[in-house]
């Protein structure tokens, strides 16, 4: 490229196109990089394709500026720049820092304008400018030696000249101005002509040339497109002043500071290391190879190796040497070490492991499922929980999306050759489990866990197949009488399945009084119907029942009768990274959800039965979260209530209502009970009116008196939200960790949401761990006696025991569960046992 070529570069809008066109990047601690990512990629390529000799990237600096003072409304309707966007910006200045590339700003201007006054500049000293941007609106500039370089949504670029852009557009680029003074620009808030199109604005334009010769010659248009022209005369002038790039901006930029720079191989290393970016560093080896970058330098490529290579690789060097691995098998059948990796079949994969020391790898429960039980007897480490424990917000934890977060790479032909790093990254996992006191936790419950799941799964669950056959045909029958009795009181027939449909019969034909409007009309969600039919409107109660019905039927009955093998058992998955707070959830089909509101839904759990010389004897903790509660808190009343083994929430009713425990009758209990569980989940006034349907006040009030009743709670809910906002995370006494991004959002609803996950991660989560070390404990205790655990829902146990073994397995069952933490108050367990479970 010649020496006499300059590229400047619209920093902001190609940072904001990288960040909207990678989603979900971050490092493994949840830094948000894929702006920073993205940016570095096109950035890199387009310095790749020019080899420039002088470079400058131009950035925005605030808000305010001088056309903000024109109209007020200027860039007024665009949505609040993203918190994650901000946090990546000083990353990528940084970037460019490092890499020798001079930054241009200036407060109260945008880039645009600073690009116009450089791109000016340079192009009247003889010099060839291009400004590379994806902002249409930066064509204006483009003359005899300005070109514009333009970046669609995918990163291809397309140079427009003087010749190119003439040609496609019709109009000069000096024009661009005049052209947005009538059409405006709706991502800029620049309101332009209303009713006046692309088209039009560029056949105006091209055939006036500009505002003033326009105006001058409004009796030669149509009296509707003159009259809406004169109308908006004011309008059409600030609108073309809007968009006008200036290029008289008081800023110093000289030649000698846009020359490159060799670049700051120790500063990218680093910066590259930080935000976990392995790959970028093969990229700028190609571009700089004589540059150091300091260990990075060791970054290679996997090599693959034979087999008999491979297995003289892993043989220790002496007594006290142990060879690390890493079992790569939800995308590829690879074993890899440090000098490389070796493909293998899954019946021959023991061959290629080590006696000892430690072995990496992903998703451990699936690779048993694949290989079998007999690599217990190997060091597995699970990365997929090891990750999950670290940053259980995250939405995949395969060995794709781990090492493609943790290598630095987008797309999985990269990951592939770097999987030999998998060791590098497993010892980085560890370390920082380590660091954040997460090890424990993993070695005690959640690393065990995975082969008690992996022998539930293996299990499963098995399901009286004529019953449940028989109760979706009882389902589908009661369903057609409601929908019967919907219809009568409808006058007519209609798709109960179609909110629009129903919308109209309820807020249109029967006057109904909506609660909330959507994009597509009045609601009609659960929530507006119960609201409805607390107001004694028959339909809404009919309508509620109706899709409990059709859920159950279609989602459980269908649901379970879809998944069920010929041996009449169903193998769900159990998910152990499902959840922020550490619960389980399963899938496919989804056994967690198996509902108890009412009688008819818990005919579903009836449906699971014993097999043939076995019983079901089942294992619920009551009211652990309650329980824990009163132990974290140390509230004098709960902690007394407990160790008494009184009712908590016939206790709560006698305080709400001032009345004796005696007096207390079911209908004040359940209120009590919602009361007592809505402190735990957060719940505000609002949403315990909505669930008890009743005022707002008399909520409120009963919020008061419950903290009245146990003040200490109050106090523990206050200290665990100052703590989440001063460390941005909540812990469980089991050092389970909930990060709370949610706390920093400016969003007052997302706050909220955020307060209310602080209390419940705490007791929710440590419910979840004592669930899951109870699990741990009684299979080892259950697999001597020839008991099976196949079920676990919630705060509860399912297990198939042998008939003549059930007594002494419902003893164990008991003392195990309520032992399994020691607390200042007791933990009580109910076992129950029968042939169906219910």
């Amino acid at each position: 490229m010649s020496k006499k070529t300059i590229y400047l570069f619209d920093g902001t809008s190609l940072a904001y196109r990288a960040y909207y066109a990678i989603k979900d990047l971050t490092t493994s601690k949840g830094f948000p990089t894929n702006a920073i990512y993205g940016f570095i990629r096109m950035f890199l390529k387009l310095y790749k394709d020019f080899k420039p000799n002088y470079i400058a990237v131009a950035f925005d600096v605030g808000k305010k500026t001088f056309r903000s003072k024109l109209l007020k409304e200027y860039k007024a309707n665009r949505k609040p720049t993203p918190d994650s966007f901000k946090l990546q910006l000083p990353y990528i200045k940084k970037f460019l820092e490092c890499l020798g590339i001079t930054i241009l700003e200036k407060e109260g201007f945008e880039a645009d304008d600073i690009l116009g006054t450089a791109a000016k500049k340079f192009a009247s000293e003889g010099y060839r400018v291009f400004v590379v941007t994806p902002d249409k609106d930066m064509r204006q500039l483009i003359d005899g030696k300005i070109s514009v370089i333009a970046i669609n949504k995918t990163g291809q670029k397309e140079i427009y000249d003087l010749v190119s852009f003439k040609e496609k557009y019709g109009i000069e680029p000096e024009q661009i101005p005049d052209f947005f003074g009538l059409v405006g620009d709706s991502v800029d808030n620049i309101p332009g002509v209303p009713s006046i199109g692309e088209k039009t604005a560029q056949k105006l334009i091209a055939e006036f040339g500009n505002l003033e010769n326009l105006y001058k010659n409004l009796s030669k248009l149509t009296s509707k497109r003159r009259e809406v022209l004169e109308k908006f005369k004011e309008q059409a002038f600030l609108s073309r002043e809007l968009a006008k790039i200036k290029k008289n901006v008081p800023i110093e930029i000289s030649l000698e500071n846009l020359k490159v720079k060799e670049p700051q191989g120790k500063c990218l290393g680093e910066f590259l290391k930080e935000l976990e970016m392995r790959s970028i560093v093969s990229e700028l080896k190609k571009l700089f190879p004589s540059i150091d970058f300091g260990e990075f330098d060791k970054f290679k490529k996997s090599k693959k190796l034979s087999k008999e290579e491979f297995k003289r690789k892993i043989q220790p060097a002496d007594l006290f040497s142990t060879p690390e691995v890493a079992v790569i098998h939800d995308f590829e059948r690879v074993i890899a070490i440090n000098e490389g990796y070796v493909e293998v079949d899954f019946k021959e994969i023991e061959e290629f492991l080590p006696e000892k020391g430690k072995i990496y790898t992903f998703d451990l429960k699936s690779l048993y499922h694949k290989v079998g039980e007999k690599l217990r007897n190997f060091s597995f480490i699970d990365l997929s929980v090891c990750e999950y424990l670290l940053n259980p917000l995250q939405k995949d934890y395969s060995s794709k999306d781990i090492l493609k977060k943790r290598l630095g790479v987008v797309s999985l032909e990269e990951v592939k050759d770097y999987v030999h790093y998998t060791l590098d990254i497993g010892k980085e996992i560890l370390n920082e489990l380590k660091k954040e006191g997460l090890e424990n936790l993993y070695e005690s419950i959640e690393h065990p866990l995975t082969f008690v799941l992996y022998k539930m799964e293996k299990r499963g669950v098995l399901f009286d197949k004529e019953y449940l056959e028989n109760f979706g045909k009882e389902l589908d029958r009661k369903s057609k009488e409601i929908e019967k009795k919907i219809f009568e009181i409808a006058g007519e027939k209609f798709n109960l399945n179609s909110p629009k449909q129903l919308s109209k019969i309820l807020f249109e034909k029967l006057k109904l009084k909506p609660l909330k409007k959507t994009k597509s009309g009045y609601s009609t969600d659960v929530e507006t119907l119960t609201a409805l039919a607390l107001k004694g409107h028959k339909i809404a109660e009919l309508l509620l029942e109706y899709r409990k019905l059709t859920k159950l039927n279609s989602t459980f009955v269908k649901g379970i009768l879809k998944h069920m093998d010929e041996d009449g058992r169903v193998r769900t998955t159990f998910i152990q990274t499902g959840t922020a707070t550490g619960r389980l959830s399963s899938a496919e089909p989804n056994l967690q959800n198996l509902p108890v509101s009412d009688e008819i839904s818990k005919k579903i759990r009836y449906a699971v039965t014993a097999p043939a010389g076995y019983n079901l004897v089942w294992a619920d903790y009551s009211q652990i979260e309650l329980r824990i509660l009163a132990h974290l808190s140390q509230d004098e009343k709960l902690l007394e209530a407990y160790r008494k083994g009184r009712d908590i929430h016939t206790e709560t009713a006698s305080y709400l209502f001032g009345i004796s425990a005696e007096e207390v009758d079911e209908r004040l209990r359940r209120i009590a009970k919602t009361v007592n569980f809505g402190i735990i989940y957060g719940m505000s006034p609002h949403g315990l009116s909505e669930r008890l349907g009743i005022s707002v006040e008399e909520a409120e009030k009963y919020i008061d008196r419950y903290f009245e009743k146990f003040p200490k709670v109050k106090e523990y809910i206050e200290n665990t939200l100052r703590e989440a906002y001063e460390k941005g995370y909540v812990k469980t006494i089991f050092g389970r960790k909930r990060p709370l991004p949610e706390l920093k959002s400016s969003n007052k609803n997302i706050r909220s949401f955020g307060e209310r996950a602080a209390v419940n991660a705490t007791i929710q989560g440590t419910a979840a761990d004592i669930m899951k070390l109870a699990m741990v404990k009684l299979y080892k205790k259950l697999e001597k006696l020839g008991a099976y655990m196949v079920l676990q829902v919630h705060d509860e146990i399912v297990i198939e025991a042998l008939e003549e073994k059930t007594e002494e397995i419902m003893k164990i069952v008991k003392e195990t569960m309520e032992n399994v933490v020691e607390f200042s108050v007791p933990l009580t367990v109910d076992v129950k046992v029968g042939k169906h479970w219910s």
